[in-house]
């Protein structure tokens, strides 16, 4: 078994107040923190309601993350400059990340200001894959840094990376969590899918009539349990495991199976039963069909004991904010551990027979839990489920893996129509909606998946997909056009899910029904390195997936010195590998292209760009691999990521 990981410092910022003592009695006493929107004119929509930040200036993702991250070190007891940099990491959630300075660029050159590729160009210096680079820069750390873009479950798989990264001795310190804001683009999207409240978030409630958005942000401090104890630190909780899954069906409508993975799989890996869970933090985001999805999710997973347990959704409270909603409820989960009292389901009213769970309706309840779930599930069905415990609780020996990771097909799409190849090679799919990152992606799958001699059909729920994307704006420059000269009745509801940077590798789990992990990495390296090091950490895993699809992407026109034609660097496509566990693919008898030893990686704080990265530079090494070699792998904000690999 791996390092015991401990949470130390708490940061947060949020519609119900900033500093994580605010939030917390704000939370305990059943505070609304819902409000006339300020921020933009709510003419056309379902509501003119939102969860915004009011008591924390300026309005940008970078500042709430770096505030927030402060407060938790602070909390902590920790100084940045006193800490080990290289050992010292962050991971970031986020749906859109610097979403309203993007809007800002674009709309200037909508309203004849600028000429597109120059807007382009300076939206894309506020892509979310700079947010953790940029902390890290600004704190002077150097190591593991990624950002995560899995929409509203981006908090918790920032989270379950950082958790990783600690248990496994890749850091000694990581500041984990998530950070969206309050945007119109968002509303829109929510409002044409009729998914808005009027007024208030009921979850559960037989009223509800949908979700309110919000913004904000919380981060985590992680640090190994033993050494938080040597240095007398307070704990206020631990950090006991995940568990992740993917839908693999819908982009928006949710699958009790999918989440009732999750939670069964983050069960197995904190070595858990039903029985020892005390209190469920719901993902409970006040919708109709997520409501009763969640609920009949939890029933199917703890049988007998799912009426004992409390279930509470502060989403009733905060609002939904999206990359960082379930950073929130982390940090709520380890407030609930250290003072024994569970955050109510405000505006609760009982009677819907499809939600027949104790909601803790409308008052907190003081009930000292030990264990608690906290649930995250997005559009694309990606799901992660975390586990908190009070400190030092007894937990079962888990035997040490060291399981071999071969790469065993590779795929590279760089055509110039994606779109018509894509409708070739699969002509039996459902490709209605989709634009060229998506078209790229999925080409690229097809060609690894029959390069490694693979039938998806066969994988069960053991194949996973992990994206590394960049440029993801197909989508988004004509919804947000339509939003900007018609208004929010102008947005076609059904591409929304398009704009989000996780549509590409949701398309890829739909296509060929991978449902054991679904992430999107945010832009950093479109060559597939950090997703072959996540893919070589998850499948090392125990309870981890059996295939892992992981690559890069590289498409739009947002993306400077990106080029529709010729070789090298700044080429647009997609590259991605089959990798699975080196023992089931020999005796598959499958060819073995690379076995991946391990990887390191490093932050320069000093550099934020050092060159364009080539989506086809990993594929040339693997190419031309013989014997032992290291590939070096260096992403748009200044990281480095070394790959150990082996021609066996």
């Amino acid at each position: 078994m791996g390092r015991r990981v401990a949470v130390t410092g708490l940061g947060v910022i949020s519609a119900l107040g900033s500093g994580k003592d605010a939030f917390w009695k704000a939370l305990v006493s059943g505070k609304n923190g819902f409000s006339e929107v300020k921020s933009f004119s709510t003419a056309g929509y379902r509501t003119s309601v939102g969860a915004e930040v009011s008591d924390f200036s300026p309005r940008s993702a970078a500042s709430y993350v770096l505030a927030a991250s402060q407060e938790a070190l602070s909390d902590a007891g920790l100084r940045a400059d006193a800490l080990a940099p290289s050992r010292c990491g962050a991971a970031l959630g986020t749906t859109t990340g610097e979403l309203l300075r993007v809007e800002a660029e674009l709309l200037r050159h909508i309203n004849g200001g600028s000429p597109l590729p120059a807007t382009l160009r300076a939206a894309f210096r506020f892509s979310p894959g700079c947010l953790a680079s940029d902390l890290g820069r600004s704190l002077g750390f150097r190591g593991p840094h990624r950002v995560l873009t899995t929409a509203c479950s981006a908090g918790n798989a920032a989270l379950s990376f950082s958790f990783d990264k600690v248990e496994e001795g890749r850091a000694d310190l990581m500041l984990a969590g998530g950070v969206d804001l309050f945007s119109d683009l968002s509303l829109a999207g929510f409002n044409r899918l009729l998914a808005v409240a009027p007024e208030v978030c009921a979850p559960f409630s037989k009223d509800r009539k949908g979700l309110i958005p919000g913004e904000g942000c919380a981060i985590l401090v992680l640090e190994p349990l033993d050494a938080a104890r040597e240095r007398g630190a307070r704990v206020y909780a631990e950090f006991l495991g995940y568990g992740l899954s993917s839908d693999g069906l819908h982009p928006t409508v949710p699958d009790a199976g999918g989440i009732g993975r999750a939670m069964a799989a983050c069960l197995r890996d904190c070595g858990l039963s039903p029985a020892d869970v005390d209190y469920i933090s719901a993902h409970g985001t006040g919708t109709a069909l997520n409501d009763r999805v969640e609920t009949q999710a939890i029933h199917a997973v703890f049988g007998p004991a799912a009426p004992r347990i409390p279930v509470s959704s502060i989403k009733s409270m905060l609002g939904h904010a999206m990359g960082a909603a379930s950073a929130l409820e982390a940090a709520a989960a380890c407030l609930s551990l250290e003072t024994g009292v569970i955050p109510p389901t405000m505006n609760h009213v009982p009677g819907d027979p499809d939600c027949d769970l104790d909601y803790v309706p409308n008052a907190s309840r003081r009930t000292e839990p030990e264990v608690v779930l906290s649930n995250a599930f997005a559009f694309g069905g990606s799901n992660a489920v975390i586990a908190f415990s009070k400190p030092g609780r007894a937990r079962p020996g888990t035997p040490e893996t060291r399981t071999r990771v071969a790469v065993t097909g590779m795929g590279l799409c760089e055509e110039a129509d994606p779109l018509a190849i894509v409708e070739t090679l699969l002509p039996d799919k459902d490709l209605r909606y989709i634009d060229r990152p998506m078209a790229f992606a999925l080409c690229a799958a097809k060609r690894a998946l029959d390069d490694a001699g693979l039938d998806p059909a066969a994988l069960g729920d053991s194949g996973g997909v992990v994206l590394d994307c960049t440029g993801e704006l197909d989508s988004f420059l004509p919804f947000y056009k339509d939003l900007v000269q018609g208004g929010p009745s102008a947005v076609e509801p059904r591409l929304f899910p398009n704009v989000l940077n996780s549509a590409a590798a949701t398309r890829v789990a739909i296509a060929f029904g991978l449902r054991a992990v679904n992430w999107t990495l945010a832009g950093s390296f479109p060559g597939g390195e950090c997703a072959l090091a996540c893919a070589f950490d998850f499948l090392r895993r125990p309870a981890g997936p059996g295939l892992v699809l992981a690559g890069g992407v590289l498409a739009g026109p947002a993306v400077p010195g990106a080029r529709a034609r010729g070789r090298g660097p700044g080429r647009q496509g997609a590259f991605i590998m089959a990798v699975e566990r080196l023992d089931e693919a020999v005796a598959r008898g499958a060819r073995i292209l690379a076995e991946v030893e391990g990887y390191e990686e490093a932050l320069d704080p000093g550099t934020k760009k050092r060159r364009m990265p080539s989506v086809d530079g990993l594929r040339t090494s693997l190419s031309r691999l013989k014997g032992a070699s290291e590939h070096v792998g260096q992403g748009w904000w200044g990281g480095t990521i070394r790959l150990r690999m082996s021609k066996p």
